[in-house]
């Protein structure tokens, strides 16, 4: 009897301690998908990229893969990270001195844990400034082996 109970407390702790991935959701192109936590490093790797938008180019280039797409809330696209860059560069350029954001949130998941890689979403609060009202801009980052491989940013307008 004694072993029979110290087995069940054995099996009870061992069946509590189980550390299961936490889901939620679902992506209907994905079958049988379920949103799992990212992982921290891709968030680190989107939170280090901030300190060198706008500021270091060079610096910025190593976080991205050669083949980096997507999408920025004003309508412009591209499809390499020279393309990438040089709209940074020009909304840098055309906004010289107005560049207030605070980093809000950052937080990652990974969406299918079958094909790897993670997306991250970054939020931001931008001060009005000239003639630009303050905003929210909301940025998705694609980051697989260390590299942001896709990058889609929208705005909301706050005043």
């Amino acid at each position: 009897m004694r072993n029979l109970f110290i087995v069940s407390i054995f099996l009870g702790l061992f069946v509590a301690c189980e550390n299961a991935p936490k889901t939620n959701g679902f992506v209907t192109s994905i079958e049988g998908s379920s949103w799992q936590m990212g992982s921290q490093a891709s968030v680190d790797l989107v939170t280090d990229l901030d300190q060198y938008w706008g500021v270091d180019y060079d610096q910025m280039r190593t976080f991205f893969a050669d083949s980096v797409y997507g999408r920025f809330a004003e309508g412009e696209t591209f499809e390499t990270v020279d393309e990438f860059l040089d709209i940074v560069k020009e909304q840098m350029q055309s906004s010289p001195g107005d560049q207030n954001w605070t980093l809000e949130w950052a937080f990652c998941i990974d969406l299918d844990p079958s094909s790897g890689g993670d997306w991250v979403n970054a939020a931001f609060t931008v001060d009005a400034s000239g003639d630009k009202p303050k905003r929210h801009i909301n940025e998705w980052y694609f980051v697989k082996e260390g590299k942001i491989h896709r990058f889609n940013q929208s705005r909301r307008l706050l005043d």
